[in-house]
């Protein structure tokens, strides 16, 4: 450890005011020292509220006062800053501004800076490139192994959800146009017969996808499906603990489903999946041309582990 200090009292204010699922990223590293280090997010909503179990305190960067610190002159005394051995920013600070507003409010305190995102031609995943820049900020992280346990078991939950077994949640959207598929694809895929072996669907819509409310519940006015426009955080977990099945762009809902350990299926369309994939012990990517037959492939396969583990059941219990 650097300075000699002892990890268990080590404190760190973490900045990365960011969306959903790059807020989400950071979860395999703070996780891992969450019991070694005191740490205070700060960061925008809702990302920051499903890392709370890992954290000492969340701040609310949209609150506070924290944008003056990309003026000329911070307004330092009006910023309530945590009391903490070093800071770790991951804004977008190419000429260093931020960092030396920090440097000049907090004086003393370590000032570590890094870009949000790792360049799109290096070949990291953007949790282990977080997870690299704590480790190298002087937190005890391991971000090799940080990055195997995401993969092995859900982060965002303790106890194994309870969920029904029919049921599976479908979202069309994510933060950029070019990562999503049309409409028609969605429209196909619900009416696939091979969803027929879930007792209920749902589509869920967030602000971004309102838009598409329209088109969605007139050609869908047939099936048995439930439309949901952006629900609150309590009622996503809900949802996301309770499918047994989610499909999803490469999105902030479909990050938090896979560390649910919903069973997820992530469509890459227009990103990269080496940097992007979603963490959880049951996540299939498809990036290819024709994700229908890959995604029908995989629920044939949920179904026939799910029938036979009903008939094993029952076979034991009589």
């Amino acid at each position: 450890m650097s300075n000699g200090v002892s990890p268990d009292t080590l404190r760190a204010l973490i900045i990365r005011p960011s969306a959903l699922g790059d807020t989400l990223l950071l979860a395999p590293a703070i996780h891992q020292i969450a019991d070694k280090v005191e740490l205070t997010l700060l960061g925008r909503r809702p990302g920051v509220d499903f890392l709370k179990p890992f954290l000492k305190d969340s701040l609310d960067y949209e609150k506070g006062g924290w944008h003056t610190l990309f003026l000329e002159e911070p307004n330092c005394k009006d910023i309530l800053f945590p009391e903490v051995d070093r800071v770790i920013s991951f804004l977008s600070d190419p000429a260093g501004k931020v960092k030396e507003a920090l440097k000049k409010c907090l004086k003393h305190i370590p000032v570590f800076s890094f870009p949000p995102f790792p360049p799109k031609e290096e070949k990291i995943h953007v949790a282990l490139y977080l997870a690299s820049c704590l480790k190298e900020s002087g937190l005890p992280v391991n971000p090799e192994e940080a990055i195997e346990e995401a993969g092995r078991r859900p982060l965002l939950t303790k106890n194994k959800p309870s969920r029904s077994g029919g049921m599976i949640v479908l979202h069309p959207g994510s933060g950029s146009k070019k990562k999503n598929y049309p409409p028609e694809f969605w429209l196909d895929l619900i009416r696939g017969r091979d969803l027929e072996i879930f007792h209920k669907k749902v589509l869920l819509l967030g602000p971004a996808e309102e838009e598409w409310y329209q088109i969605f519940a007139k050609e869908l006015s047939g099936e048995e499906i439930e439309i949901i426009i952006s629900p609150n955080k309590d009622r996503l977990l809900l949802l996301l603990k309770e499918a047994s099945f989610y499909i999803g762009h490469d999105s902030g809902i479909t990050h938090l489903a896979a560390m649910l350990g919903t069973p997820t299926i992530a469509l890459f369309r227009n990103s990269y999946p080496l940097q992007w994939t979603p963490l959880g012990p049951d996540v299939t990517v498809i990036a290819g041309v024709k994700p229908h037959k890959v995604i029908y492939k995989k629920i044939k396969e949920k179904q026939w582990v799910s029938s036979r583990f009903r008939k094993l059941r029952y076979e034991f219990m009589s």
